[in-house]
């Protein structure tokens, strides 16, 4: 775990940042120089849908670039073309997507001209947007195949937020109009995966060989088989994380309780970015580890995972949840947004059971059952699906909230009873209860804190400085006194020593 620790490390910094930066946008900039229909357009709307359309897009490539990668390693021989395939291969898919969205016109306008009228105003802009989420994805799959996960994370977190947070700042001081606006934002991304070619060459992995004579070899079966189950598995997850932002516009309250829904689901989703950086750096590891059937190594990575993701799950969520009224204070238009403070709570539940099953998918999808991955994605995108159905008409973005966390919390317990029956593998032990029960008593001693008066300023940082210390202090003590995780348990013990 030693590289995954600290590859995660410097991910997780990175991508912190990126959301801090993202959030400020949206909470600060977005309210403050955009109305709220465009709020839920610039960070809703056109984000969600072409991701969703580019994970159908892009053909399962990047998973069969991190499972295949090792069949193909030999940098002497430009790694036997497999970087012109990961090229070649999603233009395909591409064209598909183009013809049958623009086939699908009418249907998009019939959908959302009536709540959402600005939405179609832009329907041509994500074409290229997908097309850029798409290159994007492959390309920092190949990466991740070297264990290279920062600069990508760097041009994904920090380059995309940095500079929508320019443009709008240019839109508000009147040197672009709206129009203006998104046009830059999409050629952003567009740098975004241009920047991405070039990091890929100075790692000097940008092989232009063309061998295509695997096409004729048993893996090459494989890797269709393989792709053709993991393209939906893949687009099933993108589904299931942006689902609500693409129905919400559809109905009543349209963009504007899209923008509801988003700020506030922002702050919980903060509480999964350790989860995503850590599978990222581990999802290459279990590849090997599979191939060398090395279950012990499965089997702790499996467990460590969770109870390192539990840990920082349970810490992230009351740090934002024993804070929340504070925070939204400082939030532009906070009367409005204080709406959906259930979104936070329900939303931050679905992701904290979700990092305490640790690296499920990456276990299954690496495994000889990696199909029945799809059967519970498809499984969970449905749930969510019928889910949203039923409880947006009755409680708008807290419906979408509500159907997260139920679809969520069942599909982790099929999935964890699936792997430990079919692979014999389970993350828990004694040390998850207690991360659970050492999380429970902090909140009931932290939400015991009386609330400071005072001036403004100094009130609120004082708020939430002595909540965020205590919290942060009891979790220390509780790591290090009890050894609810061996890993951070080390980093705390060195970095004290240091």
């Amino acid at each position: 775990m030693g590289i995954v620790i600290r590859q995660s490390l410097k991910g997780s910094i990175v991508t912190y940042l990126g959301t801090a930066i993202g959030t400020f946008n949206v909470i600060f900039l977005y309210n403050k120089f955009l109305s709220q229909e465009q709020v839920g357009l610039i960070a809703g709307a056109l984000v969600s849908i072409p991701l969703i359309f580019a994970s159908f897009t892009q053909l399962g490539i990047p998973h069969i670039a991190v499972r295949f990668f090792p069949h193909f390693d030999d940098p002497k021989n430009g790694h036997k073309g497999f970087f012109t395939f990961l090229l070649v291969a999603p233009l395909f898919g591409l064209a598909l997507f183009v013809l049958g969205y623009l086939a699908l016109k009418p249907f998009f306008f019939e959908v959302y001209s009536a709540n959402s009228p600005l939405l179609p105003q832009y329907f041509y802009y994500i074409i290229p947007l997908t097309a850029s989420y798409l290159y994007m994805s492959v390309l920092e799959a190949y990466a991740r195949v070297h264990l290279r996960i920062v600069v990508p994370a760097i041009i994904r977190e920090l380059y995309l937020r940095v500079s929508n947070g320019v443009l709008v700042i240019a839109f508000a001081l009147g040197y672009l109009t709206f129009n203006q606006l998104i046009l830059a934002i999409t050629l952003s991304y567009v740098v975004a995966v241009a920047g991405l070619l070039a990091y890929i060459k100075q790692l000097k992995r940008f092989y232009t060989k063309v061998d295509f004579s695997f096409l004729r070899t048993p893996v090459f079966k494989e890797m269709l088989s393989y792709g053709g189950w993991v393209i939906l598995a893949g687009a099933s997850f993108t589904l299931i994380q942006h689902i609500e932002k693409i129905m919400l516009p559809a109905y009543m309250g349209g963009l504007s309780t899209t923008a509801i829904f988003d700020i506030n689901s922002r702050m919980a989703i903060m509480i999964s970015i350790p989860r995503n950086v850590i599978a990222a750096i581990a999802a290459p590891i279990l590849a090997q580890a599979w191939n060398r059937n090395d279950r012990e190594n499965i089997q702790d990575i499996y467990q460590k995972s969770s109870l390192n993701l539990l840990l920082i799950g349970c810490v992230l969520f009351l740090l934002i949840w024993c804070n929340l009224d504070f925070i939204y204070t400082i939030i532009p238009r906070h009367e409005i947004y204080e709406a959906g403070r259930w979104v936070v709570l329900m939303v931050g539940l679905s992701k904290i059971i979700d990092m305490g099953t640790g690296l499920n998918s990456e276990v299954l999808i690496n495994s000889k059952y990696y199909r029945y991955d799809l059967i519970f994605y498809i499984i969970l995108a449905v749930g969510l699906v019928v889910g949203n159905l039923i409880l947006i008409p009755i409680y708008s973005y807290n419906g979408a909230a509500l159907a997260s966390l139920l679809a969520l919390a069942g599909y982790n317990v099929l999935k964890f009873g699936f792997i430990w029956w079919k692979l014999d593998l389970q993350p828990f032990d004694v040390r998850s209860l207690g991360i659970l029960i050492v999380s429970l008593l902090i909140y009931l001693v932290v939400s015991q804190i009386p609330v400071i008066e005072g001036s403004p300023l100094i009130a609120w940082l004082l708020n939430v400085g002595i909540r965020s210390a205590a919290i942060a202090g009891l979790f220390i003590l509780a790591v290090t006194k009890f050894k609810l995780s061996p890993d951070i348990s080390e980093l705390v013990t060195n970095w004290f020593k240091k």
